[in-house]
């Protein structure tokens, strides 16, 4: 390989922000931290983020703004939550953060369905909702999410089994992730897109008996811990958003490096990142932009495993090129190399494609992390590198830092 260096290298390590970077995100936040704990996290602070389970350092964790609409979501004996042959009480438990307290949700004695729920959501049709929970099983091993049939056309659950760490039934079109924590907590979570427009809905947290069944006879003694229930637009659970008497947003992660005065060559160049996007969803890792959505060259991964790099000039697309086989949840590295009539694609090794009609972009300014100009374009994403080189990489370059 061609013993060439970036002359802008931005790579993601614990608890440093690079010089130069700018983090804009005007409210608080929360993260992963190494020790599996959620850790809230200051106004225009960059969140340094780890898998939950083995501590591993995920890099940076960008998200697009998302709104919590229930309402006490660690509150969980609030009048508005309402237990259906099952009792809630706070328990002498540290909640996933480790400094609150967990909730039990307890069935009665007697042959029901043992479930929490809140009832009064509302949902659009045509959208796609998250909604997600902390849980750890204290007697009862499965717990249920399920979202309405009244807006999603037919009901939409999963059930999770709290001791394998599995997934178990699922109805309907809803699409599960159950995520593992310290100290035998996970993060439940399920997707659906509504079918109808209804301003009056329930969600349920149901228990389930070892045959799977949600009607069954309960002992008065068993149940779940809980903690951090959460419901919010968009496709897939994003990092937790505490609420009390209101819904609470978490704004965008809106984060830039400035290039002037920089080394930049104007006439071709090279763009490497590597990040990791959730199965199942999609986002824009990087891009070099004018300060607008006018003009940037843009590193993406699609809902389908896509990588993707696109050239957009004057709000017109001058190049676009796509690689398939990206697993979802891996971590990937994806490059886009530019010259006059050449952009150059290449992910994870594979052999590179290339579109003539690519040029040059002129006019760039910013690099930035996560999306356009704008802001994030997907809901989340983990980026650990980013790469500028100051020439057009060779193919076989492209391949060997890549793979």
């Amino acid at each position: 390989m061609t013993a060439l260096y970036p002359t802008v290298h931005l790579l993601a390590r614990p608890d440093v922000t690079p010089s130069g970077l700018t983090i804009a995100r005007t409210s608080p936040a929360t993260r992963m931290t190494a020790f599996g704990r959620v850790e809230r996290v200051p106004a225009d602070t960059l969140r340094h983020d780890y898998d939950p389970h083995t501590g591993a350092y995920r890099g940076w964790l960008i998200e697009a703004a998302r709104r919590n609409a229930l309402l006490y979501s660690e509150s969980l004996t609030h009048g508005l939550w309402i237990a259906r042959a099952a009792s809630v009480r706070v328990a002498d438990v540290p909640a996933p953060d480790g400094l609150s307290a967990a909730f039990t949700l307890t069935e009665t004695a007697g042959t029901a369905i043992h479930t929490l729920y809140q009832e009064d959501r509302s949902f659009t049709a045509g959208q796609t909702y998250a909604l997600s929970v902390f849980a750890r099983a204290n007697g009862r091993e499965r717990l249920q999410l399920v979202l309405p049939s009244t807006a999603f056309g037919a009901v939409q659950s999963a059930v999770f089994d709290l001791t394998t760490g599995t997934i178990g039934f699922v109805e309907g079109a809803a699409i599960p992730t159950l995520e593992a924590l310290a100290d035998g907590w996970y993060r439940c979570a399920i997707t659906a897109t509504a079918a109808t427009t209804v301003t009056i809905a329930p969600v349920h947290l149901r228990l389930r008996d070892p045959g799977g069944s949600s009607t069954y006879a309960g002992d008065g003694t068993r149940g779940v811990l809980l903690w951090g229930v959460q419901l919010e637009a968009g496709s897939g659970a994003t990092s937790y958003i505490a609420t009390t008497s209101a819904p609470a947003a978490r704004d965008a992660d809106r984060m830039s490096l400035p290039l002037a005065g920089r080394a930049m060559n104007p006439n071709e160049g090279t763009m490497l990142v590597l990040g990791t996007v959730p199965a199942g969803q999609g986002a824009t890792l990087a891009t070099l932009h004018d300060g607008t959505s006018d003009t940037h060259l843009a590193l993406t991964r699609a809902a389908d495993g896509t990588a993707g790099g696109t050239l957009v000039t004057g709000g017109a697309t001058r190049a676009a090129l796509t690689q398939g086989g990206v697993d979802g949840g891996a971590e990937i590295r994806i490059t886009a190399a530019y010259a006059p009539g050449d952009l150059t694609l290449a992910a994870n090794g594979s052999v590179p494609v290339t579109d003539p009609g690519g040029a040059p972009p002129s006019g760039l300014t910013t690099l930035g992390l996560g999306g356009t100009a704008t802001g994030p374009t997907g809901g989340r994403v983990w980026v650990r590198q980013v790469g500028l080189f100051p020439r057009r990489l060779t193919d076989i370059d492209l391949q060997v830092i890549t793979a």
